[in-house]
């Protein structure tokens, strides 16, 4: 019986594979009045299926569509200038070819009333999501940013900040191809929206994986805006200026000059409204979670208001950026930059810490003035050489150059549990550093004959200083019987010292076409050094005297060696890898002045879990795991009890190991082609052995001393999602994403463990709505949960929440007026006193634009019309919790006068690979 089941089952299923035996469908695509028409795109829809089939008519209208599965479909045909053509043909019973002679395409607008076809907007590939931007997501004059506000999953804040699929993107890229050092806010807001032919969000594993397509260690996001293929050879920019009130004034000039593989932009800008070219951080690198900002740090919406007034404190900014980038030859690209930065800002804090010590709650309340003055230059350039079709190198040298001048007053008053005061008093800093760094990479990578077997080799190398000269003053009245003040003057010069270098080796071995075996090794070295020379100084003489038990001289080596292998599979619809690494390390600290040494050997182990499963190009799910190791800071090793700041004294333990991190991550992604419906969800496991964390104690009024140590049960679990659902041709579009973090924080308490279980819960609501061409709107809900418990002391236990309101809009009237208003109202629950507020902040700009071409603007803003733009923010660590209220800039009028250039006569480019690899290598760029 079993056979003849089997012999029917066989029957049943080749009768199955005959009658879904694809078929072509054909047809001709004409206008109303019976005149062929080229170029119509056209979309043959299956419903319940993925995929879409596109196919392009030619010259006489005609067009073919092959690998059609025989059943119900849906036909669309698109032309710009035409009415979209719908219907719906039943080829379930189809044996042969169907031919389709009912198309005819009616005159009308259809780049925003009519349909504007969904598929191949969004493109899922593993590491990379790819949005293809048109006509129909932005506006004349519009740049990047406001693209960026429209896609899916991704979010731009009033700072130019971008955040998709839940992470922080650190790192820009044009046509593959660094822009600027890597400055998102740099590239979104200075190149048109109108050059962008897409934009990829990436998970960036670096250069060398992208060539192997092993994954390992965090990735970071990174931006890659791909430019239409005819915009390679002209000039554009912005030339503004203009004036206001409480005397603000801005200037800057914005040009770019393209002729094919030549691009040269240079940048500069002055002025006192908060706004600022360049990032000076740390480009690129994994950013860690913050806990939270509370209050007016909403995104998304229209106004081109940018981060005006949106920065803490009052800010004077200049800037000037030059970036180039050609080709010397067939062979030799060079690109880079060099980007300068005067900043002085003034910044006023109140500000409410709450400290769990050993005998209850602790509260310090400090008001803060600082003036800051940052001088920064950053010198990158990047020179890749294709030595032939099997080998490429790249050569990445930096120079970075920070100085800093910092004049601080801080009055502090500490209460006990009782509310009593205990102590209050007054520090005065004044500071200045500066901060020499130079590094450099160099990657080689090699292909074999043999198709899929490489070499790939990445050396880097770094050498960075701080030289810094700080005079402290330290007044603090301690309210005992009787009350008596201690005063505290010193001066104190630091030399900190940071070097390191190290080479990364992999080759690939093929068993297969599909199957392949990578061995890599990497070996690490870091030295840090810390000279510290601490004076007492008599405030009345200045004489100064040499304190050797507050001076230190300190080093650290930080060694690894590490071996690992790789197995990878890749099929068509899905790949995965499976490894395993092995890495013993050395840490040796010396103190001369502690009279300290100290080694240590240690062996961590990296399982490497990699796999994704691709549905359909816009649908994937992916699952991925890695482990990374935290070196501690030289602060957190010196063995020396640095009392320098009597109310947080600190003291390091040379005994400290490197933290281990491992993370587990999940993701899936699904798009509608023609819907549009897009859902992004992410879930993310971290758990830490030998975290490094705070050990408190008390050592008087108003006074603790903090030391480190290692614990186990540190972890993190996390979840996020973004759902976004597209009417009448996005007319309307509803957005709603939401986050949720769960920290389990620990810290010691005078020896006693201490968990600070920290549960973090973000929802936002968008409602986007345009009305035919002249109105663009936004309205969006967030509100924000932040909930802290601590084991040993539920006095620290918070419940803080943030509810924000925001509605902006565009408004297009004739004679080429424009009208923008940005409202946003937030309500703050659980703060501190003397930090919470509840802003309302009102802006609102028109413009008027001249000239057929409308490259000449007038613009007048109001800005927080009813003054009341303050920064606030809650952070929480392991046994604090700090309120923090900054100043932002206020209320004034500023008019300004806007002068566009944009001129392009160029034609499409052949199409070169980023970097040599094997095509269609996870991860590679292609510009």
């Amino acid at each position: 019986m079993k056979y003849v089941i089997l012999l029917l089952i066989s029957i049943i299923s080749m009768q199955t594979v005959v009658a879904q035996k694809p078929i072509k469908v054909k047809g001709v695509v004409k206008t109303s009045d019976g005149k062929n028409l080229g170029g119509a795109s056209i979309l043959l829809y299956t419903p319940g299926k993925p995929d879409t089939l596109r196919a392009v008519s030619n010259d006489k209208g005609v067009f073919t569509i092959a690998n059609v599965v025989p059943g119900k479909v849906t036909l669309i045909v698109s032309f710009i200038g035409y009415r979209s053509f719908f219907n719906e043909y039943d080829y379930s019973k189809s044996t042969e070819d169907e031919n389709i002679w009912d198309i005819a395409m009616t005159p009308g607008d259809n780049l925003l009333e009519a349909v504007t076809v969904q598929a191949a907007k969004i493109q899922i590939k593993e590491d990379t999501i790819s949005y293809s931007i048109d006509s129909t997501m932005y506006r004349k004059n519009d740049n990047v940013e406001e693209v960026l506000k429209r896609l899916p999953g991704v979010e731009v804040d009033k700072t130019g900040k971008v955040t998709a699929q839940g992470k922080e993107v650190t790192r820009v890229k044009v046509n593959g191809k660094d822009f600027f050092g890597g400055d998102v806010t740099t590239a979104t807001r200075e190149l048109n929206a109108d050059m962008v032919d897409k934009i990829q969000i990436i998970d960036d594993y670096g250069d060398q994986s992208a060539f192997t397509g092993v994954r390992d260690g965090e990735a970071a996001k990174t931006l890659n805006i791909q430019l239409k293929k005819d915009k390679n050879k002209g000039y554009f920019g912005n030339l503004t200026a203009g004036v206001g009130t409480e005397e603000r004034y801005l200037g800057g000039v914005s040009l770019n000059f393209f002729n094919n593989d030549r691009q040269i932009s240079i940048i500069g800008n002055i002025n006192n409204t908060n706004a600022s070219n360049f990032n000076f951080g740390n480009i690129g690198g994994p950013m860690g979670a913050t806990i939270g900002a509370i209050a007016g740090r909403g995104g998304g919406g229209f106004g081109g208001f940018g981060n005006t007034g949106n920065n803490d404190g009052i800010n004077v900014s200049k800037s000037l950026g030059v970036n180039f980038r050609d080709e010397w030859g067939k062979k030799i690209s060079a690109y880079g930059s060099y980007s300068f930065s005067d900043r002085r800002s003034s910044i006023i804090q109140n500000q409410t810490q709450d400290n769990l010590l050993s005998s209850g709650n602790i509260q310090n309340i400090q008001n803060a003035n600082n003036y800051n003055v940052n001088v920064n230059h950053r010198f990158q350039f990047n020179i890749e050489y294709r030595i032939d079709s099997f080998n490429y190198i790249k050569f990445t040298p930096q120079v970075n150059y920070r100085e800093t001048d910092r004049d601080n007053v801080t009055d502090f008053a500490f209460s006990g549990i009782s509310g009593a005061k205990t102590n209050d008093g007054i520090t005065t800093t004044i500071s200045n550093s500066e901060t020499p760094n130079i590094s450099g990479t160099l990657l080689f990578n090699h292909r074999f004959k043999k198709r899929g077997r490489t070499f790939s080799l990445n050396l880097n190398a770094g050498d960075s200083r701080t030289e810094s000269d700080e005079d402290f003053v330290n007044l603090n009245t301690i309210y005992a019987l009787p009350p008596f003040t201690d005063s505290l003057y010193q001066n104190i010069l630091q030399d900190n010292t940071s070097e390191n270098l190290g080479v990364r080796a992999s080759y690939i071995e093929p068993l297969s076409k599909k199957k392949s075996l990578e061995f890599n090794y990497a070996y690490s070295q870091q030295l840090s050094g810390n000279d510290r020379q601490n004076y007492l100084v008599n405030p009345y003489t200045g004489d100064q005297a040499f304190q050797e038990s507050l001076s230190n001289i300190f080093d650290n080596t930080y060694i690894t060696n590490r071996f690992g292998f790789n197995y990878r599979l890749n099929e068509k619809k899905y790949n995965y890898s499976i490894g395993l690494a092995v890495q013993p390390a050395t840490i040796q600290t010396n103190s001369v002045t502690g009279k300290f040494s100290s080694k240590q050997n240690i062996v961590n182990f990296f399982p490497v879990v990699r796999y994704s499963y691709n549905f359909s190009r816009s649908r994937s799910l992916s699952v991925n795991y890695n482990g990374n190791t935290n070196q501690p800071s030289f602060t957190q090793l010196q063995p020396v009890t640095d009392s320098s700041n009597p109310q947080f004294i600190v003291v390091g333990n040379p005994e400290l190991r490197p933290e281990f991190t491992n993370t587990l991550n999940l993701r899936y992604n699904n798009f509608d082609f023609i819907s549009g419906n897009v859902f992004f969800g992410n879930i993310l496991a971290s758990f830490t052995n030998d975290k490094i964390v705070n050990n408190v104690f008390q050592k008087g009024p108003g006074s603790q001393e903090t030391r480190y140590l290692n614990s186990n049960g540190f972890f993190t679990l996390g979840a996020f999602y973004a759902v976004s659902r597209p009417y009448q041709n996005r007319k309307y579009v509803f957005t709603l994403g939401g986050n949720l973090t769960y920290n389990n924080n620990l810290s010691f308490i005078a020896d006693e463990k201490n968990k600070g279980k920290n549960l973090i819960l973000g929802q936002r609501l968008a409602f986007d709505y345009r009305l035919k061409k002249w109105l663009e709107s936004n309205l969006t809900f967030n509100f924000n949960i932040i909930n802290n418990k601590y084991s040993i002391n539920e006095q620290l236990n918070t419940n803080t929440q943030a509810y924000t309101i925001s509605h902006n809009s565009r408004i297009f009237f004739p004679k080429s007026f424009i009208l923008n208003y940005d409202l946003e109202k937030v309500f703050n629950v659980g703060l501190a006193d003397n930090v919470t507020t509840n802003p309302f902040i009102i802006n609102a700009a028109l413009e008027k634009q001249f000239s057929k071409n409308k490259n000449l603007s007038l613009k007048l803003q109001a800005l927080d019309m009813l003054n009341q733009n303050i920064g606030i923010a809650r952070a929480v660590t392991g046994n604090t919790v700090t309120d923090t209220r900054t100043n932002r800039l206020g209320r004034y009028f500023m008019l300004s006068a806007i002068f566009r250039l944009n001129k392009f006569v160029g034609k499409a480019p052949q199409q070169n690979s980023m970097m040599m690899g094997p095509p269609g290598s996870p991860g590679m760029i292609r510009n």
